[in-house]
C-alpha cells in the first residue's frame, strides 16, 4: 500500500493566537516599592537554549516582546548539558531543549526525589542522517544503524558492500542534545561507536559539503529548509514501529512526522524551573507553542507545529 501525500496544511482558525493576562490588580508597578510585578507577560527574564536550537528558534523569540511591550526576554544560547545543569542548579528559570533528561540526570533527581520539571512542547524536530546528493546509500534500517554504534565489529561495508569506502559518521560535541538523542534513542545510554566530532551542527554541516564520504548527524528542522535541502540528501530510515509493524523507509519530511512514520521523533519543548502558571518564562514557553506565528514558522521550516491541525492528504507520490 502506498502512503503518498505532498500537501501538508496547517490550520488556524481566526484569533487562535494564545491571549493571556496579567494577574496584577496594581498596574504596572507594584505600588508599595514601584517595582514592576512579575506576570506572565510584564517582567524581564533570562532563559537558555540548547544552541543546536538556538539560530533555528531565534525567529520567534521578538515575537513574544512584540505582542507584549512590558516583557523583556532574553534568551541565550548553551550546550543541551549545559543548560540541563543550570535548571538542576536552579541558576536557569527555563530551558528550550531538543532532548530529555539523560541516564544520569534521571537518576540524579530520582536520587534526590526532585520531580519532573514542567514541560511545555512547541514543535516536534527529527534526528536525522544526512549526506551529499552524490552519497551511494538512500536508505538504513534503524536496527542498522544501532548495531553500527554498539558493535565495534560491525561497519557500514560489512552492511552496505556496495559503499567503496567507510564513511565517516559526524556529530556535534558530546554536550550536544544531538549526542544526547543518540545516546536515548539509539545505543540505550552506553557510548557510541565511530562517531566523529565537531564542535557545532554548522561544523557538521561543513564537513559533509566538503567530504563526499561523510554522514552528518542533525536536525530535520535546520535542513528541511528551501535554501539548503537542494544541497543534501536525508537517508530514510526503515523500522519497526511499537505494534511490531515494519515501516518502510520513506521520505524524510514533516508529513512523515505527523503520521508517526519516522523512527526519530525530537520533541523541541521548554522546561520550567517553576511549577507555576503566573511567571514570565511559562508566559514565554506557553506563547512560542500556541502564538499562530510562531507555528506557521515551524511548519514553513520543515518541522511540525506540536499545537497546529494538520489536514493530511493521501495522493498517490512514489517519492513518498
Amino acid at each position: 500500500m502506498k502512503f503518498l501525500r505532498s500537501a501538508l496544511v496547517l490550520v488556524c482558525a481566526a484569533g487562535a493566537a494564545m491571549m493571556l493576562y496579567t494577574t496584577s490588580c496594581g498596574g504596572d508597578a507594584d505600588k508599595s516599592g514601584g517595582q514592576q510585578i512579575e506576570t506572565e507577560i510584564t517582567g524581564k527574564a533570562e532563559l537558555l537554549c540548547d544552541e543546536s536550537l538556538y539560530a533555528f528558534m531565534q525567529p520567534t523569540f521578538p515575537l513574544f516582546d512584540s505582542a507584549y511591550s512590558q516583557a523583556s526576554v532574553t534568551v541565550k544560547p548553551v550546550s543541551a548539558r549545559e543548560a540541563m545543569a543550570q535548571l538542576f542548579a536552579g541558576k536557569s528559570r527555563g530551558v528550550i531543549i531538543a532532548r530529555s533528561y539523560l541516564r544520569d540526570e534521571d537518576s540524579l533527581m530520582k536520587a534526590f526525589k526532585v520531580a519532573p520539571h514542567q514541560a511545555i512542547t512547541f514543535a516536534q524536530d527529527g534526528l536525522v542522517l544526512y549526506t551529499k546528493p552524490g552519497f551511494p546509500l538512500d536508505t538504513i534500517a534503524l536496527d542498522q544503524l544501532k548495531k553500527l554504534l554498539t558493535d565495534k565489529s560491525t561497519t557500514f561495508k560489512s552492511l552496505f558492500p556496495q559503499l567503496k569506502a567507510e564513511p565517516m559518521l559526524v556529530c556535534p560535541e558530546a554536550a550536544s542534545s544531538e549526542y544526547g538523542n543518540i545516546l536515548l534513542m539509539l545505543t540505550n545510554g552506553a557510548a557510541p561507536h565511530k562517531l566523529q566530532f565537531r564542535k557545532t551542527g554548522e561544523e557538521v554541516r561543513a564537513e559533509v559539503e566538503k567530504n563526499p564520504n561523510a554522514i552528518g548527524i542533525g536536525y530535520l528542522s535546520r535542513l528541511a529548509g528551501e535554501a539548503t535541502v537542494k544541497n543534501v540528501k536525508l537517508l530514510r530510515i526503515g523500522f519497526q514501529d511499537s505494534t511490531g509493524t515494519y515501516i518502510k523507509p520513506k521520505r524524510v519530511h514533516q508529513s512523515t512526522i505527523v503520521m508517526g512514520r519516522y523512527p526519530l521523533i525530537v520533541k523541541i519543548q521548554g522546561l520550567l524551573l517553576e511549577d507555576r502558571r503566573t511567571t514570565l518564562p511559562w508566559g514565554f514557553f506557553t506563547f512560542l507553542r500556541s502564538d499562530t506565528k510562531a507555528k506557521e514558522y515551524y511548519v514553513k521550516m520543515g518541522i511540525m507545529a506540536d499545537s497546529a491541525i494538520y489536514n493530511l492528504i493521501e495522493k498517490n507520490d512514489d517519492e513518498f
